[in-house]
């Protein structure tokens, strides 16, 4: 009796133990074989889904995880975390006061985090610990700033035929599914297709506009802290 409760005891010490360190941690699961397709030739474009031989960009899953004062995000992909300038990953976290990216693109990555409503910019700004990349998964840690509560958290995978050129051919995941705004009709079938004959406006593609705002502002912090 006495090795039953001091094994209780022991259990349940590990346990408090462990909730002092890790205070949350949630995931996003994302099914596989969902990669989006996006060709164009003059006016002429459509978009193709349920795409299956891009597993190096295909998202499997997102993780946010707080240890004490540390922010860690990953992003695990059906196949490998592939090391080319034609591929880009990236993620977005946004809790109820500060907004974290982490992209990687051709073997390097970058991540920061920053504040919102500060009076001064330069203030409330971080960069990432680290960011790493070894076999399906990229990782990054951050120092909180501010509130930890998730409101969003989303993440995309790219592969350009020519690198950043939107308006060829080229292949995207995004994780939730929800994020992709592109339009394109399943029908039920195994491709889902929306194709335009050329005869009506292009719809405006979807992901890249908020990435490329988000990246001005990130740079434009990285730019101010250093000159203070």
């Amino acid at each position: 009796m006495k090795i039953r409760n001091s094994s209780i005891i022991i259990i349940g010490l590990c346990v408090i133990l462990c909730s002092c360190y890790i205070a949350s941690a949630e995931s996003i699961n994302d099914g596989t074989g969902d990669v989006w397709h996006w060709s164009q030739t003059g006016t002429a474009w459509s978009w193709s889904g349920n795409v299956g031989n891009k597993p190096n960009i295909d998202i499997a899953q997102l993780t946010d995880t707080i240890v004490e004062n540390k922010l860690i995000l990953t992003m695990t992909v059906a196949g490998s975390i592939e090391n080319s300038e034609k591929i880009v990953y990236w993620m977005y976290y946004n809790s109820t006061d500060t907004t974290y990216l982490v992209s990687w693109t051709n073997g390097n990555g970058v991540g920061y985090a920053s504040k919102l409503n500060q009076s001064n910019p330069g203030e409330g700004f971080e960069l990432a610990e680290n960011v790493t990349a070894s076999g399906n998964m990229i990782s990054a840690t951050f120092t909180v700033i501010g509130e930890t509560t998730n409101q969003q958290f989303w993440a995309w995978a790219g592969e350009y035929t020519n690198v950043g050129d939107q308006t060829g051919e080229w292949w995207g995941d995004w994780a939730p599914n929800d994020k992709f705004t592109g339009g394109a009709i399943n029908d039920g079938g195994n491709d889902g297709i929306n194709v335009n004959d050329g005869n009506t406006t292009k719809p405006s593609t979807p992901g890249f506009e908020t990435l490329a705002v988000i990246a001005a502002i990130g740079l434009a912090l990285v730019l101010l802290r250093k000159r203070r």
